[in-house]
């Protein structure tokens, strides 16, 4: 690895500035690592108390992508490195993400005052502060080795609404004779597959799309151009003599992205709502038991606001869990491993099988394994998005609980489902297939292995043998679809072509 070009401060005389709009495509979760007193988790927020995205969440996240992409000698030139008595400073500075209103503006500074009405007096920023003691947030439950849950595994995550917009800056600073293609390399990643922010990434939430990007080139040693930047303000979402700029494309040659396409075949409802979908008549009762749904941000010609309608959520996490755990299935039968043997976890369970270790990460285990090797942990490699329909087709269904001495129904148990009738559903799949050759390689298995498991796991859901949701012994959610091509095709294919490639 060769040492990165250093330059000395004053030389770096060419400022490149971007300010950028960034909406949440899923919701964020950028958390604040301790909970709230009620929920396990807190918003990261700014100084008026709406949400934000931390300069440091953002540099993380870009910084990884940019290692990846280009390498480390352009990631350590870009944002810095310290090793022992070598170092450099960062050239490439990030400002925090700031919550815009429904108008498309920030809050910029502390609001006090007359300009403090606006936090109450406009829609979003009105919605974000109000979630402050009833955050939206997501119910989860950790699974054991045998798909079922874990007693005590019970957590949440507030999240953040999706369709939200942020406004960021970004500066990079250049020698004078640089071309820029260092520049329009960094601006690429913002349309990068694994460009996501916040906790639960590979659970459907945090991916955001950069919406608009306005940007500016200032040479420091032309006093009209010098000033020109100091004149711009501290308000990332000021645009004022700036220039639109294009969206550049990522090269992502190295993912696999498909939609994986779903037709239900019949009934089916995905966790437990607390909000009626439609309306009620005057003689009927909110059901006892309902489908999730939540609010989302919307945008037209520039104005957002909160849609008055809720949409049924479909969460990635409902759709990877059972997925990962049929892959399981898959890969021992593939191996024949029909009774998994010692040594397992340090409760004693079976270990997942590699390929599913591969694919879906692994939590880092503090107090080692039971065959003492140092702990291991990798972030997992398949990205599955959350999902919203606007107006699905619903219908209820009365139900009576059974005594499970006599086998007759129980006396004042009468209970109501709301659940979902049919409908169509298109999943977005991602999978990093760089890093997750490389835990192949950790983990000492083939590459067409992972793909052979996880392709028989989403044939099992395409043909109807692997059910989403509630009440799948009483033939609920059960769907019907094809596996898109992209997935099919030989996975060690590739990665060879995109090696051969670089």
């Amino acid at each position: 690895m060769n040492e990165p070009v250093q330059f000395p401060l004053h030389a770096l005389n060419q400022v490149h500035l971007a300010r950028l709009v960034l909406e949440v495509i899923t919701p964020l979760s950028i958390s604040t690592g301790s909970p709230d007193g009620v929920f396990d988790s807190a918003l990261v927020r700014d100084a008026n108390d709406l949400p934000a995205i931390p300069a440091s969440s953002l540099a993380g996240v870009l910084r990884h992508l940019c290692t990846q992409q280009y390498g480390v000698d352009m990631t350590r030139q870009l944002f810095g490195f310290q090793d022992r008595d070598r170092g450099a400073v960062s050239q490439l500075h990030l400002g925090w993400g700031l919550l815009l209103d429904s108008r498309g503006r920030a809050a910029d500074g502390l609001l006090l005052g007359e300009s403090g009405k606006r936090l109450q007096e406009d829609a979003l920023f009105r919605d974000a502060l109000d979630q402050i003691g009833a955050p939206m947030h997501r119910n989860r439950v950790r699974l054991s080795h045998r798909g079922a849950a874990v007693d005590t595994g019970k957590f949440d995550r507030s999240v953040l609404a999706a369709g939200h917009r942020f406004a960021v800056e970004l500066r990079l600073g250049t020698e004078a004779h640089d071309s820029g293609e260092q520049w329009n390399k960094v601006l690429a990643l913002l349309s990068h597959p694994g460009f996501r922010l916040g906790g639960g990434t590979r659970a459907g939430l945090g991916r955001l799309r950069c919406i608009s990007i306005c940007v500016g080139h200032f040479d420091l040693r032309v006093p009209q151009q010098a000033r020109a930047l100091a004149n711009l303000g501290t308000d990332p979402s000021d645009l004022r003599n700036l220039t639109v700029h294009s969206i550049p494309q990522s090269d992502s040659s190295a993912w696999i992205r498909a939609d994986l396409a779903l037709d239900a075949r019949n009934l089916w409802r995905l966790g437990q709502g607390d909000v009626l979908m439609g309306e009620l008549d005057a003689d009927e009762k909110v059901p006892d038991l309902l489908p999730v749904s939540e609010r989302c941000v919307s945008w037209s010609n520039g104005t957002g606001g909160v849609s008055a309608q809720r949409h049924l959520l479909v969460p990635a996490s409902s759709l990877k869990g059972v997925l990962l755990h049929r892959m399981a299935f898959h890969a021992r039968r593939f191996a024949r491993v029909w009774d998994p043997k010692p040594p397992g976890d340090k409760d004693g369970h079976p270990l997942l099988p590699a390929e599913v270790l591969a694919l879906a990460g692994n939590v880092k285990d503090k107090q080692g394994g039971i065959d003492e090797k140092p702990p291991q942990g990798w972030a997992g490699c398949l990205y599955i998005d959350d999902i919203y329909l606007p107006a699905p087709k619903t219908v209820r269904l009365m139900h009576n609980s059974i005594d499970r001495f006599t086998g007759g129904a129980r006396e004042h148990r009468l209970f109501e489902e709301q659940t979902i009738l049919g409908g169509k559903i298109q999943v977005p799949i991602s999978i990093d297939l760089q890093r997750l050759q490389r835990a192949a390689q950790v983990q000492r298995i083939d590459l067409a292995a992972i793909q052979r498991a996880f392709l028989a796991a989403l044939q099992d859901l395409c043909e109807g043998r692997l059910a989403l949701g509630a009440r799948s012994t009483s033939g609920h959610g059960f769907f019907q679809g094809e596996i898109p091509a992209t997935l099919s095709k030989p996975w060690t294919e590739i990665i060879s072509f995109q090696q051969e490639a670089r």
